[in-house]
């Protein structure tokens, strides 16, 4: 003879209490799952390609090549000069990468001026975040941290846009625009590389569009042939 089935708890098998024990088990799955993805993405944070697509145009020509020194100063929108402090965190990060490229400041006597701008948008695959960040023309709230909602994935597209002027007669000299998209959200990082894929034409510029590849590791930056 089989044993007697204990009776139902009438208050666990009520409906309203099975559907949030469901709901319930959904959100526990889909914390766990973002949960496994943050640990992936940051054991993979430590050596990564970031990959651009840059396109560059120069105005020197064979008989008046744009040659060294290139000093230089940075010159400021009047919406970068209104949030001063998030670009003077742009230039304090871009400096050594411009540097890589023979471009150093010079406030007092500068060959050239330099307008930098760089942006972040984070997107997810059915609807966009409200919120934009982005270094000096593009807002303040570059370094804010979005949390991503339900299961969606969320990317990033990075942009800089540079352009080198004579600084004696406001000529464009030189100008570039590099983008990545990708899973990467610390921008600190990120950006360096893009830059740094912006400025690899420098001096001699590339009009055709092409592909960047910069090697990212905690050893620093390194471009690949």
């Amino acid at each position: 003879m089989r044993p007697a089935r204990p009776a139902a708890c009438n208050w666990c098998s009520a409906k309203p209490v099975r559907a949030f024990c469901s709901r319930r088990a959904t959100s526990l799955c889909g914390s766990f799952i973002w949960f496994l993805v943050s640990l992936t993405l940051a054991g993979c944070a430590t050596n990564r390609m970031i990959d651009s697509s840059v396109r560059s145009f120069t105005t020197a020509t064979a008989d008046l090549p744009l040659e060294p020194p290139f000093s230089f100063r940075f010159e400021r929108l009047p919406s970068q000069q209104a949030d001063a402090q998030t670009q003077d965190r742009i230039e304090e990060i871009a400096l050594p990468i411009l540097g890589q490229k023979g471009l150093v400041p010079d406030a007092l006597a500068p060959r050239f001026t330099l307008e930098l701008r760089m942006a972040v948008d984070a997107i997810t695959q059915a609807d966009p975040f409200h919120g934009h960040w982005g270094f000096g023309t593009m807002g303040s709230g570059l370094w804010a941290q979005p949390m991503p909602m339900g299961l969606q994935a969320t990317r990033y597209r990075y942009t800089v846009h540079l352009l080198l002027r004579d600084a004696a007669n406001k000529t464009v000299v030189f100008e570039s625009t590099a983008a990545h998209e990708g899973p990467w959200s610390d921008r600190a990082a990120v950006l360096p590389a893009v830059l740094l894929a912006a400025v690899q034409d420098f001096p001699r510029g590339s009009e055709k569009p092409r592909r960047v590849l910069i090697d990212l590791s905690p050893g620093g930056l390194q471009p690949r042939p």
